[in-house]
């Protein structure tokens, strides 16, 4: 088994910037449904993704342990900005290339938007 840490995100390799600045924990693995029969055993190559609560409040209630999306990032802007910093770290690593930075932004914009609609009722991107 892999070691995690106390989000449930592997601790080896290569953190991407959304495993350096998460909205939620990231597996490689899945559970198959209860339609496609054996709903204990994993499905080949399908990860899943667990959000973490929208607030402290959402957090407490659902009995989760993981700090919410408010606790880590007061806003959207301080989120993209350690988004940045840690693509700019990869990119001094040799790990990333500086033009694909506005990309890895840009999509963790999606993320945001996404973790935080899906908290409000609106359909997530």
């Amino acid at each position: 088994m892999p070691r995690v840490n106390a989000d449930g995100n592997e601790i080896s390799g290569i953190h991407l910037p959304e495993m350096q600045v998460p909205l939620g924990t990231y597996t490689g693995w899945n559970f198959r449904t209860a339609a496609m029969r054996a709903p204990t055993e994993m499905s080949s190559f399908i990860g899943s993704f667990f959000p973490f609560a929208r607030t402290k409040q959402e957090r407490l209630a659902q009995h989760d342990p993981r700090a919410s999306i408010e606790e880590r990032y007061a806003t959207e802007d301080i989120f993209l900005q350690r988004i940045t910093a840690a693509a700019r770290s990869l990119v001094a690593q040799r790990l990333l290339l500086k033009r694909d930075i506005p990309a890895v932004v840009a999509r963790a914009k999606q993320q945001w938007q996404a973790a935080v609609a899906s908290r409000e009722g609106i359909k997530p991107i």
